[in-house]
């Protein structure tokens, strides 16, 4: 459904700053007996509240359609990086938050249960994951993680609280999935106990600006966060941003410790102050923005037609959802790249949505390949470091985008 008011202040004062035209669901991929029939696709724009500064997307595809129509593709435990990161994500809470044995952490879209598990293996806690793809729900009780088949609302925020409530509500790249903030945030406030954290890792619109990271846009992300409308927003439900870090997970992403009570972040100030200086709020900074993407995509599609015309063979490395976005916004298909690679078993055999490449595993890239396109750029280095032994005579291309 199109949008017509910020979901955090309600204001009906949007301006659209970013479009990069009509996409199919980014993280659908399609099985090979659904490729003949029709695709639907959206508007994936982002429109910016003049009022409190929030970005969101113009179109909102129901999120039954998002997670629940299709097979959910991503696994977390499958990727090496993100077993990581999840697992010094969680020493980390543990420590700030003071999470002990027996303590209830909830993990909202908790995929398969990799932040979960390392809650467990390191602080014994108790676990729940709420995890409405029904494909990744089964993963994750075969994992053995207790989870909740739905989505968060008021009937689970109940069943937490009447468990005695969650010293840590988690969300990993899901707090910017939801529509409804208002009734989804009355839920959080019901679950967590007066000392727990709401804790959040969400992409920061601060370094999609920054790094040109126009491939974090697709229409699973609802919004796109900044800290200035949600300093504002927080208060609104008596919650008060206690710390803030960012780091460089999926291209560029903050953490949030969101509490109930005590001292707010002392070096929030700061960062509101780094986000007004780069112009955030300003739809006019954008149209500079929009012309910078419009110039990568020609400098990309420029690469990659000379590595064709010079007899090049090109694939596509790692089937990831920001990769849908760049392949669908620069027109790239099977006329330039012949598959693409992933290891994820949920993902091999199955196409892309949009260009409807096949995905294969790495084992598919034979001698008379000769490029590679790192689709996942943010990890780039990851991904060579990986192949080059195998393949040392592979040319990689790797999306610079804005550094």
């Amino acid at each position: 459904m199109p949008v017509s008011s910020c979901s955090l202040c309600a204001s009906s004062e949007l301006e659209l700053v970013i479009d990069l035209g009509f996409h199919p669901l980014a993280d659908t991929f399609i099985k090979k007996e659904e490729l003949m029939q029709p695709e639907v696709r959206y508007p994936l724009q982002v429109l910016l509240c003049k009022s409190c500064g929030h970005a969101m997307s113009s179109y909102v595809v129901p999120a039954t359609k998002r997670y629940q129509e299709h097979d959910y593709s991503y696994d977390s435990g499958n990727s090496k990086v993100s077993v990581e990161h999840f697992g010094e994500m969680a020493q980390e809470a543990i420590q700030k938050v003071g999470v002990g044995a027996g303590d209830l952490v909830v993990d909202i879209g908790g995929n398969v249960g990799t932040l979960l598990d390392a809650f467990r293996a390191q602080a014994g806690t108790h676990i729940l994951n709420i995890e409405p793809a029904g494909n990744i729900a089964d993963i994750a009780e075969k994992n053995g993680v207790e989870t909740v088949r739905n989505f968060f609302g008021g009937e689970v925020a109940h069943t937490i609280a009447k468990r005695g409530g969650a010293k840590v509500i988690a969300m990993t790249n899901a707090f910017n999935h939801i529509a409804y903030l208002d009734d989804f945030m009355q839920g959080i406030v019901q679950a967590l106990r007066p000392d727990g954290a709401f804790l959040i890792e969400v992409p920061y619109l601060l370094h999609l600006v920054e790094k040109l990271a126009f491939d974090t846009v697709y229409l699973e992300h609802v919004s796109y966060f900044a800290l200035r409308p949600l300093r504002t927003y927080f208060k609104k439900f008596g919650l008060v941003i206690s710390d803030v870090i960012e780091n460089d997970y999926m291209g560029g992403s903050m953490r949030l410790y969101v509490r109930k009570s005590g001292p707010g972040f002392a070096g929030l100030a700061d960062m509101v102050a780094r986000e007004e200086a780069a112009q955030l709020f300003d739809p006019l900074m954008y149209r500079g923005f929009m012309q910078k993407v419009l110039a990568f995509k020609f400098s990309l599609l420029k690469e990659l037609l000379e590595a064709k015309a010079e007899g090049g063979r090109i694939v596509g490395i790692g089937a990831a959802t920001k990769g849908n976005t760049l392949l669908n916004y620069c027109g790239i298909d099977a006329t330039l790249l012949e598959f693409v690679t992933d290891a994820s078993v949920l993902k091999i055999g199955k196409y892309t949505p949009g260009s409807h490449l096949e995905i294969k595993p790495d084992e598919a890239i034979t001698a008379g390949i000769t490029h590679a396109l790192i689709l996942p750029w943010n990890i780039g280095d990851f991904l060579r470091g990986k192949l080059t032994p195998k393949y040392p005579s592979l040319v990689f291309i790797t999306p610079h985008m804005g550094e």
